[in-house]
């Protein structure tokens, strides 16, 4: 049950026999009899196969408008023209880019083959280009304003990190809290104050522009070694390029927690941080260099003031509170000695 906004989110989509008609009667795809749900937590993504062919059937939560799906797969287009490997739209029978069924926009692309996520050491290493690449490409491309602003996301924008997550945090108290509950808001608000304390001088020099949103694991497809696919625009949006490559390192920081403040582990994702530079046709400043850890330690507050704060359910937001209390405590770690990792980016 993770609707949310009040109601604004909607469900998953579900598939269904009057779905896979449709798919028929627009796109001319018989695909109902073979399917696999791709997974995706926003999204239903389907895989579907019509004799030799295979294609991706995408099912778009109710929130995302016209405007917003029609930028998505402008990015999409540009992206690809440059070199960035992004998924090929199937047209309808009368040319149309998507079409809308139940009140959800309905977009099919041509299957990708691949063979590995970006989830280890090296795929990220190997990965991190493509995103600057990205960066690169997107600086100067403008889109819509449900383009640049979508309303759920993983993202927090850092000048109301503060009320957000305090926003996040009453609704915690308001619920008779457990120990851990509480012990999960009192450190949400030790780190949103220290966090928009320590931005508020960085952030505001830095340049915003278009990125991708959630470049992590199985939206970043390899085959053969090499990035085949990067997918998954849902949460593209405006900000600044250094939030991008935070919410990876972040998720990679999650994935492999050894000893986060050894120098060995610094090392490593100082590593990933050139890897993303050398992808770049400007090189990260030494601003937004400084401004990097700040970012990192910054991402678990969207869970606390967007999906805390904005799932409908309470049940659903009381389960996604339970997953995140040691996300927080890590970056309240990172925090007490954010000199060392500022001074492992410069």
């Amino acid at each position: 049950m993770d609707n949310a906004g009040g109601g604004r989110r909607g469900l998953r989509a579900t598939p269904s026999l009057e779905l896979f008609q449709a798919l028929s009667d627009y796109y001319g795809i018989n695909g109902g009899n073979d399917v696999v749900d791709l997974g995706g937590s926003s999204n239903l993504n389907l895989l579907v196969c019509d004799v030799d062919h295979r294609y991706v059937l995408r099912v778009y939560r109710p929130y995302v408008t016209e405007d917003r799906l029609a930028d998505i797969q402008f990015v999409r287009r540009e992206l690809s023209i440059h070199g960035v490997n992004c998924s090929e739209i199937v047209l309808t029978r009368h040319g149309q880019p998507w079409i809308v069924f139940d009140g959800r926009l309905v977009e099919v692309e041509h299957y990708v083959e691949c063979d590995a996520d970006m989830d280890s050491w090296e795929r990220l290493q190997t990965g991190l280009p493509v995103l600057g690449m990205i960066h690169a490409i997107l600086r100067n491309v403008e889109v819509c304003a449900d383009a640049k602003f979508p309303i759920f996301a993983n993202y927090i924008e850092p000048h109301r990190t503060l009320n957000k997550t305090l926003h996040g945090t009453q609704r915690i108290r308001e619920w008779s809290p457990s120990l851990a509950e509480q012990r999960l808001a009192d450190a949400a608000e030790e780190l949103a104050y220290s966090v928009s304390n320590a931005e508020l001088d960085l952030i505001a020099s830095l340049p915003r522009q278009l990125v991708h949103g959630d470049f992590w694991d199985n939206n970043v497809f390899f085959r053969g070694g090499h990035v085949a696919l990067v997918a998954d625009f849902d949460f593209m949006g405006e900000r600044t390029r250094i939030d991008d490559l935070a919410l990876t390192l972040y998720f990679t920081c999650l994935k492999f927690p050894e000893y986060p403040l050894s120098d060995d582990y610094l090392q490593r994702v100082s590593i990933l941080v050139d890897a993303y530079d050398s992808g770049l046709d400007n090189p990260l400043t030494s601003v937004e260099r400084a401004a990097l850890p700040l970012a990192i330690i910054r991402q678990p507050l969207w869970s606390v003031g967007g999906w805390v704060a904005l799932l409908d359910d309470e049940t659903s937001a009381r389960r996604h509170a339970a997953s995140i209390g040691w996300e927080v405590e890590w970056a309240l770690r990172i925090a007490d000695d954010i000199d060392r990792w500022m001074l492992a980016f410069a």
